[in-house]
């Protein structure tokens, strides 16, 4: 399924999704636990960026958000135990346990979490020229309901979606 065309390089490129890891924002884990528990139940593989761990870990100690964080915390530590998901670096490496700490850097959250989309994008999709035009395939799909990061994806030509479209498109 097509999602995007980009002509301004001089080069004709298409988009397309297969989706195969979703990868939530931490605004999901927040606003949207339960569409999280029917994510992780579903066929595609989950997965967790560091940041957003250590975000939600952070935001236990919120006055405003600490509550629906360490609600969020307690599911996340969980799954990560059950081994339901994954971590993801920014380097875009998977990881099963959290023994390992990634190495911060002057990036802001927002852009280490897109690195590890993008770089993993980037390993696992695919890239085929048909009649003159560049095909390029997606397997990961970022969710977020935040909008400037979703414009920012937009422009790394990620797929990406707010949790709630990406479950209706995907009839869970």
């Amino acid at each position: 399924e097509s999602f995007g065309a980009d002509s301004s390089s001089g080069i004709n490129a298409e988009y397309g999704v297969k989706p195969r890891y979703i990868v939530p924002d931490t605004n999901c884990f927040l606003d949207t636990l339960d569409k999280i528990r029917r994510l992780v139940q579903s066929p595609y593989k989950v997965l967790i960026p560091l940041v957003v761990l250590d975000e939600v870990t952070g935001l236990t100690k919120s006055a405003n958000k600490g509550q629906r964080a360490s609600l969020a915390l307690d599911v996340l530590n969980k799954f990560i135990a059950d081994k339901d998901v994954s971590l993801l670096t920014s380097k875009g490496s998977l990881m099963q346990s959290r023994d390992f700490r990634e190495e911060r850097d002057r990036k802001s959250n927002d852009d280490l979490i897109l690195s590890g989309v993008l770089n993993l994008s980037d390993k696992t999709g695919h890239s085929e020229e048909k009649n003159g035009s560049q095909h390029i395939t997606r397997t990961v799909v970022f969710l977020t309901d935040d909008s400037n990061l979703r414009v920012k994806a937009h422009s790394h030509n990620l797929a990406v979606q707010t949790i709630g479209d990406f479950l209706q498109c995907a009839k869970l």
